[in-house]
């Protein structure tokens, strides 16, 4: 299985936001385009989805973390 750095994309003209809270924990099992991270910001709340299927290994952030753009966020093995 291969290794994998999720790193954080935000939406157009977003530098950085917090992470409110991750829907997933862990060593969870997840599926392409499931919800991982929500983030906020002063203006809006916006959610992270997988990009593929894999399972978390760990996380690399924390709820009430500051993040900005392209930071690694979750170490992930591919599936």
């Amino acid at each position: 299985m291969k290794v994998r750095i999720l790193k954080a994309e935000f939406p157009d003209g977003i530098e950085k936001a917090s992470v409110s809270f991750w829907y997933i924990m862990e060593g969870d099992k997840i599926q392409k385009d499931q919800p991982l991270i929500e983030f906020v910001t002063e203006k809006t709340t916006f959610t992270y989805v997988a990009p593929c299927l894999c399972k978390v290994l760990k996380f690399l952030v924390n709820e009430g973390d500051e993040v900005v753009i392209g930071q690694e966020i979750a170490e992930v093995e591919m599936e």
